[in-house]
């Protein structure tokens, strides 16, 4: 790479007809030897201490991220539309960012040429949204769904091999999918030894501690546990003792001598009633924070009245008329300075579903990777499922690159245990591709756009595997006409054209459709973008 550096800084412009596919080509091109599962790397210069050894990569959604900008300000913004998009598909999926990069390029230059034919942008791009539909059909019928036992072991190691090197990582994390299923919460942290452990927890973990160590019933440990408490959820604070007496009166009165309280606060005064009425033997009593902060405290709450069956009371002055149908239940509670669990609730079967099902919903919508993590964690309580996988190494930087590698994962695998898989290598797409008709006038423009983009990954991948791309997918053709139930691939490391799902090389179903998807979407950003607005900034060029 030329060493860049600045000039004096440039007037803002205006660029009308802005040529952002030559960004899209310089990005998805230094990506592209990447796709395939034979070794190839990149180098990536250090950008600040030009004698060390340059970064050796072979992540595609890395390599991209390393990209920070371009000599020339238009292709610059063309290749940032491209990057942003590989880094989402990364972190959403684990997986498919160099597939997505190659479908965008792709279909970007075919939108190009389709727009120099006289094709109108507007019919365009209807043409390309019904095919990227049709494509999506495709692969949603192709899906081979996830089963359990022997046979779903074997499909998750196939996909674990092929995007991960580790056979430790791919070893573990196929199996806490196995145990935990799709909808199961994998916390993945460091361990301080250098192998992989992983423990399995019960029930819903929060990250919310007791609100006093006076009610430990194991010192050493400073842990508290109460078996088969009656369980009462507040939302806000108990403040005054004689609130609080009373409502340990009504819970005595219902039968209930093991209570635990999780609520915002509990004052000073309240406390000591607590603490009194654990003294006197005749409760088992544990206080514990309400999790979560303002606004998403609610939805915590929300969760554990459905895991529970409680409902919500406001304050201490419902708590001292609380009602039999306002108790939950719980088989055992335990909380620490840091946490606490609820294992064997008594669940609201309708509040659950409903709340299962919203947390899909917004799975499936949000952009926000943050909220994407707290997302599937609060669906893993919900369902039951936990594991805590803990990383470890030789030093800290390979820690820290391994437990990258198994968030990513551990994401493409549980991608693929709920929406199943598709034969990999391009194979799915080059079916997919096959189901897109003609069409007619300017939008049969855009199916052809599709239908074309949708051969360039199987041609990458042969042709970084130094073969004949075009004579390896006329090959694979002609054996989708004699079997149209196959999914005919090229096996690179045989070097021979068969089906590949019975050999064993799939890629997740969500991971390959939600490539077509970006992919589509960057592309039509870049042949419609009609202007783009530079503003004043330090120009770059590069230094002789």
């Amino acid at each position: 790479m030329k060493q860049i550096k600045r000039t004096q800084a440039s007037r803002p412009d205006v660029v009308f007809q802005p040529n952002l596919l030559a960004g899209v080509d310089a990005l998805a091109n230094a990506v592209k030897p990447t796709l395939g599962p034979l070794p190839r790397t990149v180098g990536i210069e250090n950008a600040t201490m030009r004698d060390r050894t340059p970064e050796l990569l072979d992540d595609a959604g890395t390599i991209a991220r390393r990209v920070i900008q371009l000599p020339d300000p238009v292709e610059d913004a063309g290749a940032m539309m491209l990057r942003h998009a590989l880094w989402r598909m990364r972190e959403q999926c684990g997986d498919g960012v160099a597939t997505a990069a190659v479908l965008a390029q792709a279909m970007a230059r075919e939108a190009a040429r389709a727009m120099t034919a006289g094709a109108h942008p507007a019919l365009l791009r209807r043409g390309i949204e019904e095919a990227v539909e049709m494509a999506v059909a495709s692969l949603r019928e192709q899906a081979i769904p996830f089963a359990g036992g022997h046979a779903g072991t074997q499909m998750l190691s196939s996909l674990a091999r092929s995007l991960c090197h580790d056979e430790e990582l791919q070893r573990v994390l196929v199996e806490v999918i196995e145990i935990l299923g799709a909808d199961g919460a994998i916390h993945v942290v460091n361990n301080d030894g250098r192998r992989i452990d992983r423990e399995y927890i019960e029930g819903a973990m929060w990250e919310s501690p007791w609100l006093t160590t006076g009610f430990a019933t194991d010192r050493l440990q400073t842990i508290a546990r109460i078996n088969d408490a009656a369980i009462v959820l507040i939302d806000g604070k108990l403040t005054t003792a004689a609130g609080t007496f009373e409502g340990l009166k009504q819970l005595l009165g219902m039968g209930h001598k093991r209570i635990v309280i999780i609520a915002d606060d509990v004052t000073d005064e309240a406390k000591g009633v607590l603490i009194q009425a654990k003294l006197s033997g005749l409760f088992e009593v544990l206080p514990i924070k309400a999790p979560s902060h303002e606004a998403r405290r609610a939805v915590a709450m929300s969760d554990l009245a459905a895991l529970t069956g409680a409902r919500m009371l406001m304050g201490d002055d419902v708590f001292s008329k609380i009602k039999p149908e306002e108790v939950g239940e719980a088989r055992r509670v335990w909380a620490s300075a840091k946490q606490f669990g609820i294992i064997g609730g008594r669940r609201d079967p309708v509040a659950l579903r409903s709340n299962i099902a919203a947390v899909r919903k917004k799975i499936e919508t949000t952009t926000d990777l943050t909220e994407l993590d707290e997302l599937r964690l609060r669906l893993g309580r919900l369902c039951g499922g936990l594991s805590i996988v803990r990383v470890g190494a030789a030093t800290s930087k390979m820690q820290d690159a391994r437990k990258d590698e198994a968030i990513r994962l551990s994401r493409a695998l549980q991608m693929a245990a709920a929406e199943g898989m598709v034969a990999g290598g391009g194979a799915a797409l080059l079916k997919a591709a096959r189901s897109i008709p003609k069409g007619e006038g300017d939008v049969g423009f855009g199916y052809r756009v599709v239908a074309r983009a949708l051969l360039a990954p199987m041609e990458t991948l042969v042709d970084n595997a130094g073969h004949d791309a075009s004579a390896v997918i006329a090959q694979a053709n002609d054996c989708l006409k004699r079997d149209k139930h196959g999914h005919y691939g090229f096996e690179v490391k045989r070097g021979t054209v068969t089906d590949l799902t019975q050999a064993g090389v799939l890629d997740s179903a969500q991971t390959v459709e939600r490539a077509v998807r970006i992919a589509a979407s960057v592309a039509m950003m870049v042949v419609t973008t009609d202007a783009v607005v530079l503003h004043r900034k330090p120009a770059m060029q590069a230094a002789p």
